[in-house]
């Protein structure tokens, strides 16, 4: 019965075709084939610890670049009172040094003109973008682009800007931020043709413009400050009448202003308190809505969102909504009268808060009828807590009520007084701002947050000073922060040099003429040199003045290529100069921005890294192409040995027949004789 051995099927006859050729391949195999799989899987082995030395640059880079200046010029804040007396205040503010962006490096931004939808730039035009002192990079469109065209083009040359799209009324516009920030990086752009309205220096004026200055980081101003706290910043809370549960609100208008934003109009989905409620929380009104419940009647109470003497609130109300009137002088104006208006009949109502009290006018003026004067005057002399008061707009009077506290009022008229009425909620607190004096110079803010006063610090206000206190704000440099940064970058490099000993540790064999065994890039001189990149660009940086090096500071190499750092030594180098030794580590010439400039040639598309990784995927591809031309080859021999010995077999059975029949001819003669 015939078999096959791949391509080509075997015969029958006495010989095992199959064993045969499949033990001739194996030797052709181990001679050909296993020497080639021995080479893909030593590709694969390295390509594969490349990248795991890649991981441990790429983390070590990402370290770096979370080391700036910052955190090797930190500044600490200390907060005493020198006041004497028995009645000084605990501390009324902490103080941050450094912990807004006022004090960090800003990149250069840039917006082109509004252009059209549909812009089209023409293929073969270009832009030359020039980053601080480097050299232009020159961008050609390949082929007609849009706008976004133009945009990906940029971000594909990384040409040091980073490129996005912003769209408004006058169009679309392209802007570009520095990728690196500070004065010293700032953008120059020379385009032509369709590209010609990208141009942009910033001597000759363009429809390119500026956006955002670059700015170099600075940190906070040391020294003591003497800092008083006057008032601090609220934001208005105003809360209505009492509204017995169940009311409706099914007529009238309600708006509300803030500051000097527009006038939002409240649209209820509810005519319940909780739907005029849900219907401010989802407005944009600037305000925040509750309700509070005394146990008998509900409350709708509303607080600005934001504090500050600027951001007061008016709440116009028409209808049912009139309950929820607020003026931001607090007080309620009614509606104009005549100036020689006389009342009759009826009366007045005044609640104030829960409290109503009936406000019965006469003639307390004796000029033979009341007037609003002598409504006025019932009024004060009602002892309601609320002080009338009347205004002329110039035509009319009009009756001005002021609370003295902080409950709403509510003034109802009958008959002839139907015309003086008016309403206000309660103002729980008022709008102010934040006031302190610095060293005697007076400051105000909209919050209790209080940020560049003092350049570079956070004043944080908590309560009021007293007359007795004398609060004085220190800031001065932290060498202990100088030293936590200087742990941080000991130890990002510590852990790189670890990942990098796994990767090319020699272990030495304890077996008398036995080989030492290897980490996968033991033999890799490309992993040395990286290395020693590093370590020279450490070794070799120094100071501002030329002078300082690490080792000055305490921080040296150890037998181990590991880096040790000696607190004391630091400590005392800060003491002594702590500029020096931060511009060290973070000035311009320091060794941390120049270890980002060396991971940055490492690990670019065009570093060290990238070039040994595409060399060996490109010998992998070439040992797997001949791993395929051998296979073919293997494949064919095969075939040819099947074919060369199934004419073999097929002799072999031949003869096998023949002879068979002869021994039987020959026995039937041996027979008949």
């Amino acid at each position: 019965m015939a078999t096959s051995t791949g391509t080509v099927s075997t015969s029958a006859g006495p010989l095992d075709v199959a064993t045969l050729v499949n033990q001739l391949i194996a030797v052709e195999s181990k001679s050909r084939l296993t020497p080639l799989k021995a080479k893909e899987s030593g590709f694969n082995t390295l390509i594969s610890a490349y990248g795991s030395l890649k991981n441990a640059l790429s983390s070590y880079q990402s370290a770096l670049k979370l080391m700036t200046a910052a955190s090797f010029s930190a500044q600490k804040t200390t907060v005493s009172n020198a006041g004497a007396g028995s009645n000084l205040t605990t501390d009324p503010f902490t103080a941050e040094a450094n912990s807004d962006d006022s004090t960090k490096v800003l990149a250069q931004k840039l917006k082109s003109g509004g252009y059209a939808s549909g812009t089209t730039f023409n293929a073969g035009d270009s832009i030359a973008i020039k980053v601080g002192t480097g050299s232009p990079r020159f961008i050609t469109l390949q082929a007609n682009a849009t706008l976004a065209g133009v945009r990906d083009a940029i971000n594909a040359a990384k040409a040091g800007v980073s490129a996005s799209i912003v769209t408004d009324g006058s169009g679309a516009h392209l802007v570009l931020e520095a990728n690196t920030g500070g004065t010293a990086n700032t953008i120059k752009l020379t385009a032509n043709n369709s590209l010609a309205g990208l141009n942009y220096d910033p001597a000759v004026a363009g429809s390119v413009t500026q956006i955002q200055a670059p700015r170099d980081a600075t940190k906070a101003a040391a020294g003591k400050y003497s800092i008083g706290v006057n008032q601090l910043a609220q934001a208005v809370k105003v809360s209505s009448a009492g509204i017995a549960p169940g009311t409706t609100f099914d007529n009238g208008v309600l708006a509300i202003k803030t500051g000097n934003g527009s006038t939002t109009l409240i649209q209820p989905k509810s005519n319940t308190l909780a739907g005029v409620r849900d219907a401010i929380n989802a407005s944009e009104a600037g305000v925040n809505a509750a309700i509070v419940s005394d146990g008998s009647n509900d409350h709708l109470v509303l607080t600005a969102k934001d504090s500050g003497a600027a951001n007061s609130l008016r709440v116009s109300g028409t209808g049912n909504f009139a309950v929820f009137n607020f003026d931001p002088s607090g007080t309620v104006t009614t509606t104009g009268v005549a100036t020689n208006q006389t009342y009759g009949t009826g009366s007045l109502t005044l609640q104030v808060g829960s409290t109503s009290f009936t406000i019965t006018p006469s003639d307390l003026d004796n000029s033979g009828a009341i007037g609003l004067n002598d409504v006025m005057k019932a009024i004060n002399d009602a002892g309601t807590g609320v002080t009338a008061s009347i205004s002329n707009d110039g035509s009319k009077d009009h009756l001005v009520l002021t609370p003295a506290g902080n409950a709403p009022i509510k003034l109802v008229g009958s008959n002839d007084y139907a015309d003086l009425a008016g309403s206000s909620m309660g103002q729980l607190a008022k709008a102010q701002d934040a006031r302190l004096t610095i060293d005697g110079v007076a400051v105000t803010s909209t919050t209790n947050k209080v940020s560049n006063a003092i350049s570079g610090v956070t004043l944080n206000l908590t309560k009021l000073t007293t007359p007795a206190d004398d609060f004085s704000l220190s800031v001065t440099n932290d060498t202990s922060g100088l030293t936590t940064a200087a742990n941080s970058f000991v130890s990002a490099y510590n852990t790189l040099a670890k990942a990098v000993a796994n990767l090319t540790r020699q272990t030495p064999s304890t077996t008398k003429g036995q080989a030492s065994t290897g980490s996968p890039l033991a033999a890799e001189s490309s992993v040395l040199s990286m290395m020693a990149q590093i370590r020279s660009t450490m070794l070799g940086a120094l100071g501002a003045d030329g002078r300082m090096n690490l080792s000055q500071v305490g921080i040296s190499f150890q037998k181990d290529g590991t880096l040790a750092l000696e607190a004391s030594k630091l400590t005392a180098a800060g003491n002594k100069d702590f500029e020096a030794v931060s511009n060290l580590f973070s000035g311009a010439g320091g060794v941390v921005p120049k270890l980002q400039k060396v991971m940055d040639s490492i690990l670019g598309d065009s570093g060290t890294l990238a070039a040994k990784t595409r060399g060996l995927q490109d010998s992998l591809k070439i040992v797997t192409d001949q791993q395929s031309a051998a296979n073919t080859r293997l494949q064919n021999l095969k075939d040819n040995y099947t074919n060369q010995f199934n004419r073999l077999n097929l002799t072999l059975a031949t003869m096998q027949s023949r002879q068979s029949y002869l021994t039987q001819q020959l026995a039937k003669l041996s027979k008949s004789s």
